[in-house]
């Protein structure tokens, strides 16, 4: 497959923005996303041998930013909506790739980094803590969240976009706050938690790094005893919906493109589960 093909694929999109009806929309936008994965495991397999391999999805992209704006919409769109597994899994490795590379760490806009932001938010508190085969889609929300809040415009100053509530879930899943719907954490996922927190806008100026961030409204000589309260709070707001290398790691990026999930399973829900308790 050549650039002119991957080009006439974008164009598809691009072209029919204004048609939610159009029946080849979605199935194209699937055809890239699965494009883009393979290009990410034939790169983690010839690795090895030296060889170089270009990535046409993503050079794409880089190459038509303001273009290719529609596209870019549709995945914030579909990863809200989406509860099959293997859909997420395939959103997230472009979104990776995306927010790892210079040219492209800034395609999104502002607002609709807002609301991706909020979907990922969103998605790590519902994703059930005790069901083992989930903590692999944990961590590769993690992993996405990480470039997105270090490279995006969402880094700049004056932004601060959610700091709180940022804060608030990575101590959640780091166990430094204890909840009843949280299990023990492993390994992975506090590693993958603290790199998230080393991002320095997350970090208050006056307060010792790692010191736990109260809710807004909290008084932080009462935030200890009202800390399962904030959990509580937190969890119900998330639940709903506000409208070349640039920081990568090798470990992540092989992690990444080698999680894979066959289609047709769909991601439980921490949410549901309750409502049909």
């Amino acid at each position: 497959m050549d650039d002119t093909f991957i080009h006439t694929l974008f164009t598809i999109i691009e072209s029919f923005s204004f048609d939610a009806s159009d029946p080849y929309h979605y199935p194209v936008i699937r055809v890239l996303l699965v494009l883009n994965e393979q290009y990410m495991v034939l790169s983690a397999l010839s690795h090895a041998s030296g060889a170089v391999l270009t990535n046409r999805v993503l050079k794409a992209i880089s190459t038509n930013i303001r273009s290719y704006k529609t596209f870019g919409e549709n995945l914030i769109l579909l990863l809200n909506r989406e509860s099959e597994t293997s859909l997420q899994l395939l959103i997230l490795k472009l979104l990776y790739l995306i927010f790892s590379g210079k040219t492209t760490a800034e395609y999104f806009y502002t607002n609709d980094l807002h609301v991706l932001l909020d979907v990922i938010l969103r998605n790590l508190l519902d994703l059930p803590a005790e069901d083992e085969a989930m903590q692999a889609l944990r961590h590769t929300y993690l992993r996405v969240l990480y470039p997105l809040i270090a490279n995006s415009q969402l880094k700049r100053p004056g932004m601060g976009y959610k700091r709180p509530e940022i804060n608030q879930v990575l101590q959640m899943l780091s166990g430094e706050v204890q909840g009843p719907h949280f299990a023990p954490v492993d390994p992975t996922t506090v590693r993958l938690v603290d790199r998230c927190r080393s991002v320095d806008w997350l970090k208050d100026a006056d307060e010792e790094p790692g010191t736990p961030t109260a809710e807004p409204g909290i008084k932080r000589e009462d935030s200890s005893k009202s800390l399962e309260d904030a959990q509580k709070n937190l969890a119900r707001r998330m639940m709903g919906m506000t409208v070349q290398d640039a920081g990568g790691s090798a470990v992540s990026m092989d992690a990444v493109a080698r999680h894979h999930v066959e289609p047709g399973l769909h991601t439980p829900s921490r949410t549901k589960a309750a409502t049909r308790e």
